[in-house]
């Protein structure tokens, strides 16, 4: 029960730490790996995410403000070493991993990672990833490839340099047209983005003349499309923080983004931001609050407050949660494409600021149960709404209205940590208000998903992944409100571990072969099937 507690403790303070993106842990790095999660993408790119045993995981990438973190290799089991609690050599990693598959609808899988050594001086990754299909349709027919590349150099365990740098391609095709019309060529209805970016940064890990956290950091994103449509994204971060006598930890940070887009038409803004912040942890309580403002070109003003409270009703097995949060949604050229990659050349690029008042409860039992709860209500100003366009009902316009929304969340985890774990949510929400449209067109109001992982033994392990989202509407050019049907999806797949370095996996995508849409007249088809292998060393 001990061994159990320590192992908990030290589980909780590596996510608090994480969470707050800080790496100053001591005079030792710990190295964070997460469960590996490979993309089996169908038509319309419903991922299947299964998830190979614990003890072989292959650890994905994780995602920092600041610091950034170097691509970790496959098929390591999580190391979290005490600090300075001995000088014993760490075990070598493997440098290597490999997978290649094939499924139905002609698609190819092919994923490699490159990663260093342990080293006191740097570490960096590379890593590629391939994967296209070509059905008999239009929406069978894609392709995504991504590349890219990551290092931290070390200097007197005190201060870290990472460098970041990728590039994607994704093609895909605008099949949400009448068979029978045949005015444009299917040429026409091909389309392509190119993403690309690079950071570099520097922080401390360790005590420092100053005697505080800080940070740095700059780079740029860009994405570009078939007509050569650009948008370029330079940005600075920046943040620097101190604890007080009293164990508090007092704040700010600051960034600069600027958007310049040239495409069927031009539009540039830049945004300014700075954030102080402060947290407090008391016996059973905590708070955190910070407010931000940000400034854009045309000198409008965002007031972002953020205040986040928790109180130990039962121990550590029931708490209070409370919150005011607010964050402004950025909705340029890359991020709208992200959400619907559909939409039409033509478009405004409007900010959506939000904010979320929110109370529930989180607990935990003295096993591998955990649960939140919460209701909460949110303003949103210029949240954007997709609606079919007048002239191409293939293409979507974008209406930006504010809106009120209400809804309450659920989560639930249980887990035996060597044979198996279920989580499952619930979020269902209404919109009260939307000024300027009679509905929410293209948002459904409920979403639910179901994950699970069972081993049978120390060799096969399956995963079943079940999602589903309620009916939404769309507005077509007539007028007319078609309802667009809620659905559920299902995704198993199962992983044998041949040998320690060499695994066989099947993943089978859309199981209920649920003919469904996101996006009105952007039907997913059928069931896909994918298989191959994969080794690490």
């Amino acid at each position: 029960m001990k061994s159990k507690f320590f192992l908990m403790t030290a589980y909780t303070l590596l996510s608090v730490a994480l969470a707050e993106a800080q790496t100053n842990v001591g005079e030792e790095d710990v190295d964070v790996v997460s469960t590996y999660n490979p993309v089996l993408a169908d038509a319309v790119k419903t991922n299947v995410e299964p998830q190979v045993p614990k003890n072989n995981a292959k650890p994905e990438e994780q995602t920092y403000d600041l610091p950034l973190a170097f691509y970790p290799i496959a098929y390591q089991p999580v190391l979290v070493k005490p600090i300075r609690i001995s000088d014993e050599k760490k075990p070598d990693l493997d440098n290597v991993y490999v997978k290649v598959g094939f499924g139905t609808q002609l698609t190819p899988l092919a994923e490699a990672y490159l990663n260093s050594n342990r080293s006191e001086k740097y570490n960096y990754g590379l890593f590629g990833k391939y994967i296209s299909s070509n059905g008999t349709l239009e929406n069978q027919n894609y392709s995504d490839l991504s590349l890219g590349g990551d290092a931290k150099f070390f200097f007197d365990d005190k201060y870290a340099l990472p460098l970041h740098a990728y590039y994607g391609a994704n093609t895909l095709h605008y099949y949400g047209y009448n068979n029978e019309d045949t005015t444009f060529d299917k040429k026409d209805i091909e389309q392509k983005f190119n993403k690309y970016g690079f950071d570099v940064a520097f922080h401390n890990i360790g005590d420092n003349p100053l005697d505080m956290n800080f940070g740095l950091q700059a780079g740029f994103t860009g994405i570009s499309d078939i007509n050569k449509y650009h948008e370029n994204h330079p940005f600075l971060r920046a943040y620097a923080e101190k604890e007080l006598q009293n164990k508090s930890i007092v704040g700010a940070a600051f960034d600069y983004d600027y958007f310049a887009y040239v495409g069927a038409g031009e539009h540039y803004n830049y945004l300014t931001g700075v954030r102080p912040y402060y947290r407090m942890t008391g016996d059973g309580w905590s708070l955190k609050a910070a407010l931000e403002t940000r400034v854009d070109k045309d000198n409008n003003a965002y007031i972002l407050p953020d205040a986040t409270f928790s109180y130990n009703l039962i121990g550590y097995k029931l708490a209070f949660v409370a919150g005011l949060q607010s964050h402004l949604q950025i909705n340029d050229f890359e991020n709208i494409v992200d959400e619907n990659p559909f939409v039409k050349d033509t478009l405004r690029y409007v900010n959506s600021a939000i904010t979320e008042t929110w109370a529930g409860f989180r607990g935990s039992t003295n096993g591998n149960f955990s649960f939140t709860i919460k209701g909460y209500r949110k303003n949103a100003s210029d949240l954007p709404f997709y609606i079919n366009d007048s002239t191409d009902e293939k293409r979507f316009d974008i209406v930006y209205s504010d809106a009120g929304i209400w809804g309450g969340n659920i989560e639930l985890s249980y887990f035996d940590a060597d044979r198996f774990r279920f989580t499952a949510a619930l979020n269902a929400f209404t919109f009260s208000d939307i000024a300027k449209l009679d509905k929410a067109y293209h948002r459904p109001t409920m979403e639910w998903t179901f994950s699970g992982m069972y081993s049978f033994n120390r060799k096969l392990s399956a995963n079943l992944d079940v999602f589903g989202i309620g009916k939404s509407y769309a507005l077509l050019s007539d007028g007319t409100e078609p309802e667009i049907p809620g659905t559920i999806d299902m995704n198993v797949s199962a992983t044998y571990m041949y040998s320690k370095y060499f695994n066989i996996f099947l993943n089978c995508n859309n199981l209920a072969a649920f003919k469904y849409q996101k996006y009105y007249n952007y039907p997913s088809y059928g069931l896909q099937i994918l298989g191959g292998i994969s080794f690490s060393f």
